[in-house]
């Protein structure tokens, strides 16, 4: 079973409040397959969500609706009111006339309502990925203005979405985590909500991990090959007997790194019995590179 199918069947099961009844089912209306005096339906692969739609439609408005099942190794559940004096007697309750293919909010004025319709819209159209890919929400819709007012009624609550265009439709979508985070909790899914604030906390570990690593790695193999091309240069000018007539200051550089030929500057600079920063050491080694380049020019 798909994460997005969890998701769904936790946010079906819940039971609003009188007041949230009726702007849940305005989401659910407005946001599914057809809503027009013609046809009222819902067609989804959640049959948990066709349920709710069906259950909601019969306590808001006495309304029968009509289930089917159709499709089939991924059955689609088509949820359709039937009767024409229900449709139009719900067409009328969301002043459908006045606001066709446009979301009226007084149909939602408290926060508690305007959540209720939220989650109807996800129940309706709504599609979460599966987190072991990237989250990501979407709410496909057919018209530009509805998502323009769908992606402003979400920035109300906090919920920051875009907008792009998908075939001749649109998709409001949301993909940072935590604007995720937060829209679950919205909908009233808050053990979800936790859910991807936990499994965004542990891929960022893992990812930090994984940069530290190789950043190590980057670090020791930059440390091989400095200390590789400072003990050639040493011992060039050692076999040459250059190495001793050199500053005393390059000569003690030059012979702790032959006698530590693994360490990195930082540790060379522990060892030596004078005090010396990385900075300094690291000057005095490239001077007996440099004299070393020279000779051999």
């Amino acid at each position: 079973m798909s994460f997005n199918i969890d998701i769904k069947n936790e946010l079906a099961k819940i039971r609003p409040s009188e007041c949230c009844k009726q702007p849940l089912i305005y989401g659910f209306l407005l946001f599914s397959r057809s809503f027009s005096i013609k046809k009222i339906c819902m067609q989804t692969e959640n049959i948990a969500a066709a349920q709710a739609y069906a259950r909601l439609l019969k306590s808001v408005y006495g309304a029968d609706c009509e289930l089917s099942c159709g499709g089939g190794k991924k059955p689609t559940y088509v949820a359709s009111v039937v009767n024409e004096a229900d449709r139009l007697k719900i067409l009328a309750s969301v002043d459908f006339g006045i606001y066709e293919g446009k979301i009226n909010k007084e149909n939602f004025e408290r926060d508690c309502c305007a959540a209720s319709f939220i989650r109807g819209v996800f129940l309706a159209c709504g599609h979460l990925s599966d987190p072991d890919t990237a989250y990501r929400v979407d709410f496909p819709v057919k018209e530009r203005a509805l998502a323009e007012e769908l992606k402003f009624i979400l920035s109300e609550h906090y919920i920051n979405a875009n907008i792009s265009t998908r075939g001749k439709g649109f998709v409001v979508y949301i993909k940072r985590n935590e604007t995720i985070s937060d829209l679950l909790a919205l909908m009233g899914a808050s053990a979800r909500s936790l859910e991807i604030i936990e499994t965004s906390i542990i891929k960022s570990v893992k990812n930090n991990t994984n940069r530290a690593r190789n950043c190590d790695s980057g670090n020791i193999n930059r440390t091989v090959e400095a200390s590789i091309a400072q003990r050639k240069a040493i011992e060039y000018l050692k076999d040459r007997d250059i190495l001793y007539s050199l500053p005393e200051p390059l000569v003690a550089a030059a012979t702790l790194r032959l006698q530590n030929p693994d360490l990195s500057l930082r540790e060379l600079c522990r060892q030596s019995k004078e005090s010396i920063t990385v900075s300094g050491l690291n000057h005095r080694l490239k001077k007996i590179i440099e004299i070393y380049e020279d000779i051999k020019k």
